[in-house]
């Protein structure tokens, strides 16, 4: 995988990309109107001060001196540049923060056909509206504390600046790639340890998002454009390659349990999404632990156990057995508490947004032949696949 800086500012082209889709145009409506109002309030008001200012200063300057007008402009749009980059970028993601979690939310199901939760997008906005605001305001102290000494050093000549522009660029990715990472529950040290994995590539992301919150215009695209890049960032980078889905591969997910089926082999990976091992991969956690999280979900969460069973026998053949009050009754269709969208369906088949319904029935055999009862499979990974079927040929 590359380590660029351009490969990082990738992401940004990619994010711009991503907001002009069908199926996210809507999602990006409210932070690109939070952007533009802020933005052209934040311009507007600087004109304004900036007009009475100079009125000010002609009254009490000899008029041979009035050609300073012509030197102080130019240096008052590069100021307000400043200005309105980072205090009413700060102003717009604060406001704009719940919408561009939404966002975020919307993007990685778009390039990973699952959604997080079953929750809608209204519920969810309005759920997380206080801890995304709390959220912003623990990023805004950390950005004013990170850039004390940047601040003092901006003085020296050549390295200031450019260290400026570096923290400008750190800053930023921290900003956008929070709303991906915040929405599966990390933590922002966590968050920060991630993105300093890939520093290269994170500078690029942010240099490129700064370079474009400066241009005049471009700039109100800037920050949905940047929730969208840092989610495919997320994603393809920061998550790992092990849950990106890939050619000839299925997804299952629960609240507690994402299973990826290699649809060739048959072979069942994936990551646990709740708990003490929250974001790490089935293989590099003890049987064990696996099994006390499973009789815990036992209690709490049947559909996470039935996922968790069907890994520890396949993959750790283990004999589970499913005590009395887990059980389903037998006229209860496992999926029957939630129909599951034609996003999820595509994901349990492993197909892209234009397969159409040969590639359907191509993929429903293929795994069927790997993963039938009868074939030593599982019957809720069976149910599954004939559900994903089901949903996208209606």
């Amino acid at each position: 995988m590359s380590a660029n800086p351009v490969t990082g500012a990738g992401y940004l082209l990619e994010g711009i990309r991503l907001i002009a889709s069908p199926g996210l145009r809507r999602f990006v409506i409210v932070p690109l109107l939070v952007n533009i109002l802020v933005f052209a309030a934040g311009i507007g008001a600087g004109v304004v001060w900036f007009e009475g200012f100079v009125d000010w200063m002609d009254a009490r300057v000899p008029s041979w001196l009035q050609w300073l007008d012509w030197l102080i402009w130019p240096l008052f749009v590069l100021l307000l540049l400043i200005l309105v980059f980072y205090g009413f970028a700060l102003v717009a993601n604060l406001i704009a923060a719940p919408f561009n979690s939404l966002l975020a939310e919307q993007v990685e199901r778009h390039l990973t056909g699952q959604p997080l939760e079953q929750t809608s997008g209204l519920t969810r906005v309005l759920k997380g509206l206080l801890p995304a605001l709390l959220d912003e305001l623990r990023k805004v102290i950390y950005a004013l504390v990170s850039a004390i000494p940047f601040l003092v050093l901006l003085f020296v000549p050549i390295a200031g600046p450019v260290l400026w522009f570096l923290y400008t660029a750190w800053i930023l990715s921290v900003q956008y790639a929070d709303y991906p990472m915040g929405n599966h529950g990390l933590k922002f040290r966590e968050m920060r340890r991630r993105l300093k994995e890939r520093r290269l590539l994170t500078l690029g992301f942010g240099a490129a998002t700064a370079g474009l919150s400066m241009i005049p215009v471009l700039n109100f695209i800037a920050m949905p454009s940047a929730v969208a890049g840092a989610t495919a960032f997320w994603v393809r980078e920061l998550r790992g390659t092990r849950n990106y889905q890939g050619a000839h591969e299925s997804r299952v997910a629960t609240r507690g349990v994402l299973l990826v089926i290699d649809q060739l082999s048959g072979g069942i990976r994936g990551e646990l999404r709740e708990g003490p091992h929250q974001g790490q991969p089935l293989d590099q956690v003890s049987t064990e632990d696996l099994k006390d999280l499973l009789a815990r979900w036992y209690h709490t969460d049947v559909a996470s156990a039935e996922a968790l069973e069907v890994y520890l026998e396949r993959e750790r053949q283990q004999t589970v057995s499913r005590p009395r009050h887990a059980q389903r009754p037998e006229t209860q269709h496992p999926t029957q508490a939630h129909r599951m969208a034609s996003e999820e369906a595509r994901a349990v088949l492993g197909l892209a947004p234009e397969a159409g319904p040969e590639d359907v029935r191509s993929a429903h055999k293929r795994l069927m032949q790997r993963l039938h009862p009868d074939r030593g499979g599982s019957d809720y990974l069976a149910t599954k696949i004939n559900e994903a079927k089901d949903v996208l040929l209606g």
